[in-house]
């Protein structure tokens, strides 16, 4: 594992080495009549006491919005697809990662000491994907669509890396909670986060030992095996946003927003009044797109063999089927008894179940990235059967709710 802070932002114009001043300045904005070109300067020029300010902003008062104006990029290398999943859980982070669908893999994972013994699990593992990857190359797919599915046979330990951009608050959320996570790597690397923001906001990171409610927040429960993939538990009728509408224009006409809306706008905000409650079961590649939604409330249990796993139809058409649900079984064999960390084990072909609660606003942009032509198929056969299900229930609400692909199909309006 590597953690490089590769940047932060600084205060330019007065030569400040350090986003503390920045933060510093803008808490006495409230306080001070001075100019903010004036309070920056003067944080700039005293160090120390911006330093002071902070620590008596955030510890003493509370405050700790002032950190959110310090902002940090780190490269994260050298973490296992599992960690990945941990860190891009939080909500206010942005992230680039390392894609398994257009990169070829080679053989590197991450494996704790005291689980070297599992090595042969996952050399195993990586010799089926290239045959895997081989076969469906010959059988005249492209190199990204045998790649695509070739990827569902690697451990969830394959190495990956991601670039990171965060503000400190949430950086000192992240470090707090990834503390308290109950797999060693996930923990080591809250600490190297930690350690590379410290030198240059030490004021900033303050409450970085996890307390209970942190460990509370890593609790899952046991996942419930259902022939149903895609669950609607509750869902709101168009009423909600009906009549908000109502309060807008005196009639409940949705017809008032949708002759307006192009294929690039935003619903407006009142389509979060709209809420949809799901459960969804759905394989490790599948969560790698739904979790980048991060304005859902996603609750997810552990990878559960018992799930069964997702097979891809172009590895059932290639005659390899057999051999991918064996070289899973095999794993998942050898992941039962190691808790937690047996997950770096387990395929991105095995599933786990997530809680989804999505309010409209966000259901729209999610099917219009993942119910469309250039959407992976397997998250996209999730999507659809979303949409379905809740243009049973609410149909004004999700009337222009469709992949891109479909917009002029859907709507009667230009794509452009």
């Amino acid at each position: 594992m590597k953690v490089i802070l590769a940047g932060y932002n600084t205060d330019t114009e007065n030569g400040s080495e350090t986003p503390e001043t920045i933060s510093a300045a803008y808490a006495r904005i409230s306080r001070d009549p001075a100019p903010i070109t004036e309070l920056r300067a003067k944080s700039a020029s005293e160090v120390d006491f911006a330093r002071k300010s902070n620590r008596t902003i955030v510890y003493k008062y509370g405050h700790g919005s002032i950190a959110e104006h310090a902002v940090f990029n780190f490269d994260i290398l050298g973490i296992s697809r599992l960690a990945a999943e941990a860190i891009q859980s939080f909500r206010l982070i942005s992230f680039t990662e390392k894609s398994q669908r257009y990169i070829r893999i080679g053989e590197d994972w991450v494996l704790p000491e005291e689980m070297k013994e599992y090595s042969t699990v996952l050399t195993d593992l990586f010799e089926c994907y290239e045959e895997i990857l081989a076969t469906l190359l010959k059988s005249g797919l492209s190199k990204t669509e045998a790649r695509e599915d070739a990827r569902y046979i690697l451990p969830l330990a394959t190495t990956s890396q991601m670039g990171m951009t965060v503000n400190a608050r949430e950086l000192e959320h992240m470090i707090r909670r990834m503390k308290a996570h109950p797999i060693r790597e996930v923990q080591d690397l809250a600490c190297a986060l930690y350690d590379a923001v410290l030198p240059v906001a030490s004021s900033l990171m303050l409450f970085t030992e996890p307390t209970e409610m942190d460990r509370i927040a890593h609790r899952q429960p046991a996942p419930v095996k259902t022939d149903c993939n895609t669950e609607l538990l509750s869902c709101d009728s168009d009423k909600r946003i009906a009549d908000w509408l109502t309060e807008l224009f005196g009639e409940p006409t949705f017809d008032r927003i949708y002759d307006h809306l192009g294929i690039h706008d935003a619903l407006p905000r009142f389509w979060e009044l709209f809420r949809a409650d799901f459960k969804i079961t759905l394989s490790a590649t599948a969560y790698a797109q739904l979790k980048r939604h991060r304005m859902s409330t996603q609750l997810v249990s552990a990878y559960d063999p018992a799930l069964g796993v997702t097979v891809p139809p172009s590895i059932e058409n290639a005659g390899l089927g057999d051999l991918f649900r064996r070289e899973c079984s095999k794993a998942a064999d050898a992941a039962s008894g190691l808790g937690r960390a047996g997950e770096l084990l387990l395929t991105n072909a095995h599933r786990r179940q997530v809680r989804l609660c999505i309010n409209g606003r966000e259901f729209n942009h999610f099917i219009r990235l993942r119910d469309d032509a250039h959407a992976q198929w397997d998250i996209r056969r999730t999507a659809s059967e979303m949409i379905l299900k809740i243009r049973e229930k609410a149909p004004e609400t999700v009337k222009m709710t469709c992949g891109k692909s479909r917009w002029e199909e859907v709507t009667g309006k230009p794509a452009l």
